[in-house]
């Protein structure tokens, strides 16, 4: 099974993407920041526009969506819209691509 995990470079995703990948699962992570040190593929995106990551959706058949501002802190107004904006842009961002793939239903 092909499984793409954007944001998938923090703990949690760090966890998912050992599971699968353990499991035999091809593994891709979207994330900012481009590494070659990991078992998995990571791959650059920024979390709010198309780009060569969207070729990484091609016979997908999992994603899982953890991209988004660190929930890692106070809980003032700003930084509670700045939470909810990242992830509705990443969100947003992922659903255009998977209507622009070519996956069968």
């Amino acid at each position: 099974m092909k499984v793409v995990i954007p944001g998938g470079s923090g703990q949690v995703g760090t966890v998912l993407a050992r599971a699968f990948h353990k499991r035999g699962d091809e593994v891709v992570v979207l994330s900012r920041t481009k590494t070659d040190a990991l078992p998995w593929r990571v791959v650059e995106w920024d979390g709010e526009s198309l780009g060569a990551w969207t070729r990484e959706l091609e016979g997908v058949e999992a994603i899982i969506n953890l991209a988004g501002q660190s929930v890692n802190c106070r809980y003032t107004q700003a930084n509670r819209r700045l939470i909810t904006e990242s992830r509705v842009k990443s969100t947003r961002i992922i659903g255009q691509a998977i209507a622009e793939t070519d996956n069968a239903s």
